[in-house]
């Protein structure tokens, strides 16, 4: 049997998210064929909370009654909210199913995974509502100034932002995850809806275009050397996936 290495939480969580760089990336998809281990450790960080905690209810239904059991004096760290994953697939299943009878036995509860860059920013765009960004309404000179100063926090000249069809530019901002420049440019939709564009400097690989879901919301994931980008906003996929289309054709443009 060929010996694997001991990968981190963080190093896995750089692979999902698409961070990790192409030695790593390389390395963990090569371990992944022969180390089953490995494969419940990386399913652990990426499995979907909510179909198991139904399935957990389900169960619960079904079972005979527990004993009594004694109150922790720790209450249960909360689980994690709800992470976007590029799709570990059937690698999840043992795990699911071995969460499953520790939620049965009575057992504690799972640690809380580690977030990736994604995962904070659903969270902070479900913060968002139609009221959020009303106000915005810079004008042209005042958002060229704010594009400019995203473009100098972030080494990435996106000053020529194409202007998607059915959204409209409100602000752009320097956020900030794990001591990396992340930069939000906000816009709205004609029914007020707000979409975020989120990038941040990654990995040296392209990656195409994603569609996925997080916190309730679509969302696009694609990368270019060296950055990584998403677009996010809203519960309709047909607007989002033409918007993604628009940013990813002149994301590509503007790579180095």
């Amino acid at each position: 049997m060929t010996d694997v290495r001991a990968f981190s939480d963080e190093e896995l969580t750089a692979f999902l998210d698409g961070e990790a760089d192409d030695a790593l990336h390389a390395e963990i998809e090569a371990a992944l064929e022969h180390d089953a281990a490995l494969v419940d450790q990386l399913a652990a960080l990426d499995v979907p909370l909510v179909p198991i905690a139904e399935a957990y209810e389900a169960l619960l239904q079904d079972a005979p009654p527990m004993p009594a059991m004694p109150e922790p004096a720790v209450a249960p760290a909360p689980a994690p909210r709800g992470r976007w994953a590029w799709g570990v697939g059937t690698f999840a299943t043992g795990l699911a199913a071995g969460l499953a009878v520790a939620m049965f036995t009575g057992f504690g509860t799972p640690e809380p995974a580690p977030k990736g860059w994604v995962s904070f920013v659903a969270s902070y765009q479900a913060l968002y509502t139609p009221d959020t960004l009303v106000l915005a309404d810079p004008s042209s000179s005042e958002a060229a100034l704010q594009l400019a100063n995203v473009s100098d926090a972030l080494g990435l000249d996106v000053s020529g932002l194409p202007q998607a069809e059915g959204l409209t530019f409100k602000r752009a901002q320097v956020l900030g995850f794990n001591d990396k420049p992340l930069i939000q440019i906000a816009f709205t939709r004609t029914d007020g809806t707000p979409v975020a564009l989120c990038i941040i400097p990654a990995g040296s690989d392209a990656k195409p275009v994603n569609m996925g879901q997080a916190e309730g919301m679509e969302l696009a994931r694609w990368n270019t050397p060296g950055y990584g980008f998403l677009l996010i906003g809203g519960t309709d996929n047909a607007p989002l996936q033409q918007e993604a289309e628009t940013f990813q054709s002149w994301s590509a443009d503007i790579a180095t």
